[in-house]
């Protein structure tokens, strides 16, 4: 029998997260036939072994190499089979109905291209799991010394939505690719995700795709999944720095030549300042620590001095070239 919905699981030295991800799959399956793939990134923990072993129901892609998370997402999706391909963490539990209960909005709203859960946290929080899409402003609020200076401060509440509500279905800008259900017709007429993008923004990328195309993307908070976050990504040197470089990279891809030429001067300019000011106030500190003196506000800011001085250092380059 042909399969409904396929999800697809990318995965990276995270075995036991995929199998509970897995397990909690096979306790709570929806009603109709469920396609299930697993693409698994070169990991070094027996994951490949561990799941054909104990889920031989489930197809696994092994790559002999890391190839990102969106060229793996594609492998999945050229291979699944279901008229829903869901995309899905490793370290997530699925609940209950959550499958059920975003096939049957896609089923009752043809008009919606791509639908996504209520996110929670391990301690059962709710997960800013929606966005609108990122703005020159905010983005510069975020990660340089606009911060520290108040700039741009709304555009970037703006843009990570501190006004949603997580309790009603609503209309959004993007889901997080934790968890998201996208119709195959959909990803046959925008493209799968962009390769261009190894690791973050890639399902940024592609909620802008589906927008752009006409298709809405809804938030539906009566599926639920639990989503423990950051298990794969963690492992990733330099992963602020990669997640800067997409960040840029989505910009370029859909914003004017000019705009993005000048606000990327004014982005690398003002990330340094903030990297230095974080190591003048660090070293500061330190200064006063050693005049009072204080064992454990010096050992502090001689942390924060080494953290910040790496930054401005071993990372100032990719900075800069990006």
């Amino acid at each position: 029998m042909t399969a409904r919905l396929s999800i697809i699981i990318v995965s990276w030295n995270v075995k036991d997260d995929l199998l509970r991800c897995v397990a909690s799959l096979r306790d709570n399956p929806p009603p109709d036939p469920v396609e299930q793939i697993v693409v698994d990134n070169a990991s070094a923990d027996a994951t490949v072994e561990a799941l054909r072993r104990q889920y031989p129901e489930v197809a696994v892609i092994a790559n002999a190499e890391n190839v990102g998370f969106a060229a793996a997402c594609n492998q999945g999706i050229a291979r699944a089979q279901g008229d829903y391909i869901l995309l899905l963490n490793p370290d997530t539990i699925v609940h209950p109905h959550a499958l059920d209960e975003m096939a049957a909005f896609l089923d009752a709203n043809p008009g919606v291209g791509a639908c996504g859960p209520k996110l929670l946290n391990e301690d059962g929080s709710v997960q800013g799991s929606v966005r609108r899409f990122p703005t020159f402003g905010a983005v510069l609020y975020s990660h340089t010394v606009c911060r520290v200076l108040g700039l741009f401060r709304r555009q970037h509440r703006r843009w990570m939505m501190k006004d949603f509500t997580f309790d009603q279905q609503a209309d959004v800008d993007q889901l997080m690719g934790a968890a998201m259900m996208v119709r195959r017709s959909v990803i046959d007429e925008v493209g799968p995700l962009d390769v261009d993008f190894f690791m973050y923004f890639e399902d940024v990328d592609w909620c802008y795709r589906i927008k752009e195309a006409g298709w809405r993307i809804v938030f539906v908070p009566e599926a639920v999944i639990t989503h423990l976050g950051g298990r794969s990504s963690v492992q990733a040197p330099f992963r602020r720095i990669m997640m800067l470089r997409s960040l840029l990279a989505f910009f370029r891809k859909h914003r004017r030549r000019l705009p993005m030429f000048l606000f990327t001067a004014a982005f690398k300019f003002a990330l340094v300042v903030r990297n230095v000011c974080h190591l003048v106030i660090g070293f500061l500190a330190y200064v006063f620590a050693c005049l009072v003196p204080d064992r454990n506000r010096k050992s502090s800011a001689r942390k924060k001095i080494i953290l910040h001085a790496q930054l401005l250092s071993r990372h100032l380059w990719h900075v800069l070239s990006m």
